[in-house]
Formats: structure tokens, C-alpha cells, sequence
């Protein structure tokens, strides 16, 4: 089993099992974490409430954010985020934004907060599957984020 790591934050199942499908096609081995609300996303994300024993070491090395979700939206998330970017752990992971939202303020309000991608969900599964090959192979495979054992190093130059 591969070391990476995507972290998803979807409320949908349908769009969760749409994503497990297209993930499976895509032949890149990852562990997918999911989360079903933005505070349950920071939870994990901090190991706090019902993560509260997983292992901070394993963080995500992709995460995708929906933004139209109960208790705490995406854009929430993304706020919460980007006022703790410099964590150690939570400066590596980039955030892309999956979500069904078209809205020019969706998109410039999540740029604004931090997020790296912005992603229009695809209506038709063909097409959300090749979005979803793309955007985990080019995060995943293609780009080449800062080595983990380098974080330290890298936040305390920050």
C-alpha cells in the first residue's frame, strides 16, 4: 500500500462512491480518508473529537474540500486553515476544491482562503472520473511536494 494519503470532505454518498470508483480506475495506490462535514474535516485534520487517536504522522498529501456541507461549509474550513497554515503538517497538504458550486464568488472566496485547485464537479460520471484521474495524478504523481522529513526544516524557516 502506497504512503499517500488524500483526505475527502464530501457529504454526498453518491459523490463519495462516484469518487471511490473513479479513485479505484485511476491505478494511482493512495489510502482515502473521508470526512462527511468542514468540522468533522478539522477534527481530523487536528486529531481532535472522533479522531482524536489517529495518528498526526499520517497526514494528508491531498485534500479535497467540498464546499456546500453541513455544521461547518468549505469555505469555513478553508477560513479555519488559513489561519494555520504554518502547522507543520497541515502546510503540506494542498487543497483543492470539489464541489458542485459554479459561482464566481465560490471561486474567488476559496482562492482567497487558501485553496490550490478549484474543481467544478462533472454532472456525468465519465466526465467526473477523468477530472478525478487528472487531479490525483497531477497532485499526486506529477507534482512533487517537499518531503515529509523535511517539514520541520521548512517551517522553521518559514
Amino acid at each position: 500500500m502506497s504512503d499517500k494519503r488524500i483526505l475527502l470532505a464530501e457529504d454526498d454518498p453518491s459523490h463519495v462512491a462516484f469518487f471511490r470508483r473513479a479513485l479505484a480506475a485511476t491505478g494511482i495506490e493512495c489510502c482515502l480518508d473521508v470526512v462527511r462535514d468542514g468540522a468533522e474535516a478539522i477534527d481530523y485534520l487536528f486529531c481532535t473529537g472522533e479522531h482524536a487517536g489517529r495518528d498526526a504522522r499520517q497526514s494528508p498529501d491531498l485534500i479535497l474540500l467540498d464546499l456546500k456541507m453541513p455544521r461547518m461549509d468549505g469555505l469555513q474550513v478553508l477560513k479555519v486553515l488559513h489561519r494555520v497554515r504554518g502547522d507543520e503538517q497541515l502546510r503540506l497538504a494542498p487543497i483543492v476544491v470539489l464541489t458542485s458550486s459554479d459561482l464566481e464568488s465560490d471561486v474567488s472566496d476559496a482562492y482567497r482562503w487558501g485553496a490550490q485547485g478549484y474543481i467544478r464537479k462533472p454532472l456525468a460520471y465519465g466526465e467526473f472520473a477523468i477530472a478525478i484521474r487528472e487531479t490525483i495524478h497531477y497532485w499526486l504523481v506529477r507534482n512533487r511536494s517537499i518531503p515529509r522529513h523535511h517539514a520541520v526544516v521548512a517551517s522553521s524557516i518559514a
